[in-house]
């Protein structure tokens, strides 16, 4: 790690988080509308809290078929509280963040005689917390839900801050709603069922943040030994504390948690254009990487960003993450795609774009030509690139 960042948790003699008669390792980070609970003993809070919870009608697990089987018996061994809980499986990938299986979820919930006093678990990545946040939304026009998130994107990104969200017709995010968790609860040790693609699916994330936000955390993460969890987890924990500042200072979106876009605007084009091709479709932190490095050229090309920072950007993050190559007809699809983003106003495709290493700047507008360009300048850098084993 970069000498000059010091992470703010896990250190020899930090405090205790007093809950009861009990002293508990873990860290609350306010987002907000809702708090982060970082640490190893925050599953032990979610039991207490929930324990504590008397008007609660009854509790369901949502999660994938991949994290009930690998994560539910941690969660269990650590929350007793849950033990008689129902639980919810749905196929694992974005294809679940779909009104079908929404309705299936609604159906069971229904079935079950579920009422406004229920309580949701979602236990699982990304896709976990925005579909359970979505459903948790909308049943009964709202329900009380919790964020047991189990991949790094979900611990440092989607369980915090309260959007949700399916996908529509292709398009990503296209149908949600704000609605803040109870609390989301980051128990690092989730971690050991991921294999390295998952775990750096999520570090795209944190990239993200030391871009837009903080340059030490940029260099942090990308210096350190990532393959080791403890380094690892003290990492998530400082990106999971800037995405709750970012939040808590705009909680929804209408200025500076913008920045949190950098890479998303282009990159959930590039994403949707990856379904379309199952063999070559892309994970979402993978997707931005790809739209971070269009938007890092385009930061430089409008005179934001000066080249010695877009370099800098750009190479790290093709050594990093897979390429998406792409045919010569690709970018006019890429852009079709993102005719519907949602961040788009009157018209206009809307940006977030570097101005340096830990700062950015929201709204920018930019043609339709600049994308192709921006695209057809990440073609030609995938076909000159040979990644780094």
């Amino acid at each position: 790690m970069a000498g000059s960042f010091v992470p703010l948790v896990y250190a020899a003699g930090r405090p205790k988080v007093g809950m009861g008669t009990a002293s508990l390792d873990v860290r609350k980070v306010d987002a907000g509308g809702h708090p982060v609970v970082i640490g190893p003993d925050a599953l032990r809070v979610l039991d207490q809290e929930i324990g504590s919870a008397s008007t609660a009608s009854a509790f369901f697990i949502l999660g994938d078929t991949n994290t009930l089987r690998h994560c539910l018996p941690e969660l269990l061994a650590h929350v007793p509280t849950l033990r008689e809980a129902s639980t919810i499986a749905v196929p694992p990938g974005e294809p679940s963040k779909s009104l079908a299986v929404c309705q299936d979820i609604w159906r069971h919930l229904m079935d079950s005689e579920a009422d406004r006093k229920c309580h949701l678990i979602n236990l699982g990545g990304g896709v976990i917390s925005d579909l359970g946040g979505f459903i948790a939304a909308t049943y009964k026009r709202g329900i009380t839900f919790h964020n047991v998130p189990t991949s790094v994107m979900g611990m440092v990104d989607a369980s915090i801050g309260g959007k949700t969200g399916i996908d529509l017709f292709g398009v990503k995010n296209m149908v949600g709603a704000f609605h803040d968790p109870a609390a989301a609860y980051i128990h690092p040790m989730f971690l050991k069922s991921l294999g390295k693609r998952e775990l750096m699916n999520g570090v795209a994330e944190m990239v993200k943040h030391g871009l837009v936000q903080d340059a030490k955390h940029w260099d942090a993460v990308r210096t350190a030994p990532l393959q080791d969890l403890g380094t690892l987890a003290l990492l998530i924990e400082h990106s999971a504390e800037i995405k709750a500042g970012i939040v808590k200072r705009d909680p929804r979106e209408h200025d500076q948690r913008k920045v949190l876009n950098f890479g998303h605007t282009i990159g959930h084009g590039i994403e949707a254009h990856s379904w379309e091709s199952p063999h070559r479709s892309l994970l979402h932190g993978e997707a931005v990487v790809a739209g971070m490095v269009c938007e890092t050229w385009l930061s430089w090309r409008t005179g934001s960003l000066d080249r010695g920072a877009h370099d800098q950007v750009v190479e790290h993050l093709l050594d990093l993450y897979p390429t998406y190559r792409m045919e010569s007809s690709d970018p006019h699809r890429i852009i079709a795609l993102m005719r519907n983003d949602k961040k788009n106003s009157e018209g206009s495709f809307r940006f977030s774009l570097l101005t340096d290493i830990g700062e950015a700047k929201v709204d920018v507008a930019i043609s339709a030509a600049q994308i192709q360009e921006a695209l057809e300048h990440y073609r030609s850098l995938v076909k000159g690139h040979s990644r780094k084993a």
